[in-house]
């Protein structure tokens, strides 16, 4: 009967020991569908943040001014806007005819191949980009009738 007792005893000390951790996510709310692991927010693009309150694309929009360089470097401005296609979608104007790009990080974006139409020839476009603080880095390959040049461009926020 002791036995019993010792382990009934046991089993209610553990029982509680362990009811007594405490969820570190109990008082963790993370939005925009983020979830709560060990305490801290898990947040899917295009959100981040400490509560994943704050959309990544926010650092993208906006005036923007540098040089594109296809074998000679040329000024270059756009504006990007965020899109309504999808929550990680970036659109520039009309300089960079229009393209759009996803991110794939909060400070990077690839460029899927589209067709744009430059001067009444469709060119296919495709590429990639970083942003690291005000600079933004671009890769953009320009396709015509299977031929392909690939510039680069430096943009600073304005």
């Amino acid at each position: 009967m002791k036995r019993v007792s010792f382990l009934l005893s046991a089993a209610l000390f553990i029982g509680l020991s362990v009811s007594c951790k405490k969820d570190p996510c109990k008082n963790v709310t993370c939005q925009n569908g983020g979830t709560c692991a060990d305490g801290n927010c898990r947040c899917n693009l295009p959100w981040e943040g400490s509560r994943c309150e704050v959309d990544a694309r926010d650092k993208f929009v906006g005036a923007w001014r540098g040089t594109e360089n296809c074998g000679q470097p040329q000024d270059a401005s756009t504006t990007i806007v965020k899109s309504s296609a999808s929550a990680t979608r970036i659109v520039f104007d009309q300089y960079y005819f229009g393209m759009y790009a996803e991110l794939t990080s909060s400070t990077n974006l690839t460029i899927p191949t589209q067709t744009v139409n430059i001067q009444g020839t469709q060119v296919t476009i495709s590429g990639n980009g970083v942003l690291n603080g005000n600079t933004l880095n671009l890769n953009i390959t320009y396709g015509v009738g299977g031929q392909a040049q690939t510039c680069t461009s430096t943009l600073n926020r304005q």
